[in-house]
Order: structure tokens, then sequence, then C-alpha cells
């Protein structure tokens, strides 16, 4: 550290010393019962500015010692802590150091979660892209080729989602969402699935207004509504029910159900279960990522299920706007 900047940071030191040593000086000139020289006041004014600048000198370069230890030192093992003052700072020091490797460590992670989900991406897309070739080569036209397309979208939307999910803050907009509406947008962008697979839609809308995300939200009730299709057997039935009261979304589906064993794991990333690993298109990304929007977007996001009965999505809406998450 330079002199002079030690010197700014102590100004008001400096300033405090001068001014108490000229009204001294004034007090001791004016005062007619203290019978002082005037050569005798010069000369205690000279020793007090010596004295002082002598001390005031010295804890500079005791200081500037201190902080050249301090660069070849770690917290770990940091130089001699000779005063409060320093012992303060460096346990100041130690807490923003636990924060920055809390930081750190969630931003490796994050990394690391999101090349995971990458690479398994990649192997998961090139099969659809495959067959879609293979069926083009052959020139079919055949539900076969519109589902593998299907697929391919489904995938492009997961990863785009997962890559927009750590900078959510940067992309959402909480507003007021006609969830009847909704619902309805998305039915009708399944029908094809509906009707491929005959299945019966019962739905139990009324109107009802949530505050959310909309994009967010409509990831989140496609991936109840494709599960539900996914693991329900032709000809079965699927019933989606708002309650506007108790701010709930309701989807219930006909399908296998969910074993109790794999239940409480189901939003876990990358976990499939023993229905998942059953079914070619699992991935065991989809509610992951369901729960994490619905956590960031202040949301909760419920399962309940029987084996061989079929499963119970429940998404509430909490009426306490500071549920949203600041990201």
């Amino acid at each position: 550290m330079k002199f002079r900047y030690y010197v700014l940071d102590e100004k008001w030191q400096l300033i405090t010393f001068y001014f108490i040593l000229a009204v001294v000086s004034i007090l001791i000139s004016v005062e007619p019962s203290l019978k002082v020289s005037f050569g005798s006041l010069i000369y205690l004014v000279l020793l007090a500015v010596i004295l002082y600048n002598i001390y005031f000198i010295g804890t500079y370069f005791r200081k500037n010692s201190q902080l050249q230890s301090w660069k070849s030192s770690t917290l770990e093992n940091p130089p001699a802590l000779i005063t409060y003052e320093q012992q303060e700072y460096y346990q100041n020091l130690k807490v923003l150091e636990t924060s920055y490797e809390i930081q750190i460590h969630e931003r490796n992670e994050a990394s690391k979660e999101q090349l995971e989900f990458m690479t398994e991406w990649f192997h998961e897309i090139k099969t659809p892209i495959a067959v879609a070739r293979l069926l083009l080569e052959t020139e079919i036209d055949s539900p076969s080729m519109r589902e593998e397309i299907d697929k391919i979208e489904s995938y492009v939307e997961q990863a785009l989602h997962f890559s927009r999910l750590h900078d959510f803050n940067k992309d959402y907009l909480i507003q007021e969402i006609d969830l009847e509406k909704l619902i309805k947008e998305i039915v009708i962008d399944e029908s094809k699935a509906f009707i491929g697979r005959m299945m019966k839609l019962d739905l139990q809308i009324s109107p009802m207004t949530v505050l959310s995300d909309k994009k967010g939200l409509s990831y989140i009730v496609r991936q109840i509504l494709s599960n539900a299709l996914k693991y329900t057997k032709e000809n079965g039935k699927i019933t989606i029910i708002t309650k506007p009261k108790s701010k709930k979304l309701i989807i219930l589906d006909s399908g296998i159900g969910i074993s109790a064993e794999d239940l409480p794991r189901v939003f876990e990333k990358g976990f499939t279960g023993k229905n998942g690993r059953g079914h070619h298109r699992s991935t065991g990304m989809g509610l992951y990522l369901s729960m994490k929007t619905a956590e960031k977007l202040g949301h909760n996001l419920s399962l309940e299920s029987t084996s061989g009965i079929g499963t119970k999505a429940t998404l509430h809406f909490p009426e306490a706007t500071n549920n949203f998450h600041k990201l």
C-alpha cells in the first residue's frame, strides 16, 4: 500500500488531531491564568506533532507489513491476528469464503447436471431421427412417421426448457392466466394422441384465474398430460378438474399407476422406475423438470398413485405472491 493511500484512508484522524491541537493552543494562549510563553507554546505544539507523526508513520509501516504478509498467506493459514479489528475482518472473510464456495459448488453442480442431461438427450434424440430417416427412405407416410416427429419435438422442447431452467428469472413473466383457456389449448394440441389411442377425456373445468408464467405452466401441464397418455392403455380415461376455491388443478388417469416403492422418487432427476424402464420413451427428466419449474413459480406439485389403478397429479396455486422464487 502506498503512503498517500494510507494518508487518504486516515485523513479524518489527521484532521481531528490537528483540530484538537489548534483548539488547545488557542485556549492556552488566551487563558490569563495559564502563563505560557509563545516560544514554549510552539515547542509543545512541535513536540506533539513530531510524536504523533512518528506514531502515524510507524502505524503505516506496521499495517503495510501486515498487508504484505496477507498476500503470501491463505484464510486457512493466516498471519498473526494482532488486533480485534483484524480478527473481525478475518471472520468476515471466512463467511464470504464459505458463501462463495457454496455458489461455486451450485454452479458446478448446475453445469454437471446440464452436461449429463445433454449427453442423455443426444443419445435419446438419435433413435427417432434414425427411425424417421428410415421411414423417409421407404417413402411411407404413416402414423409411425408422425409419432417419431412428435418424439423429436418433445425432446427438443424438453432440452430448451432445461437450458432455461437455471436462468429462469431472465425468461419468465408472472401474470394472470385463464387456466380454463390454457387447458383447452393444450387438449386441442394433444387431440391426435387422444384420438389415436381412443382415449376418453372428461373435462370438469370451470373459469379459474391463476398467477403464473404461461410458458412454465404450459410445460408442467403438458408434461403431466403426456405422462397420463403415455402410461394409460387404449380406451382408457383421463379426467381434468379445476377447483377455483382451493386453487387446484387435478389430472387423473386410469393408467398403470406407480408402485409404492417408486412413488417417493418420481421427481428425482433421471429416475424412471419400473414402469419407465419398461417404456422406451421414458428419460426420467419430465417430472423432474416439472417439479423444478413448479418450485420456481411458487406452485406445489404432488402425485398420488396406486399401481394398476391410476395416478392423480395435483398442481396447487398458493395465493401469496411471495411464493415466487427469486433466482
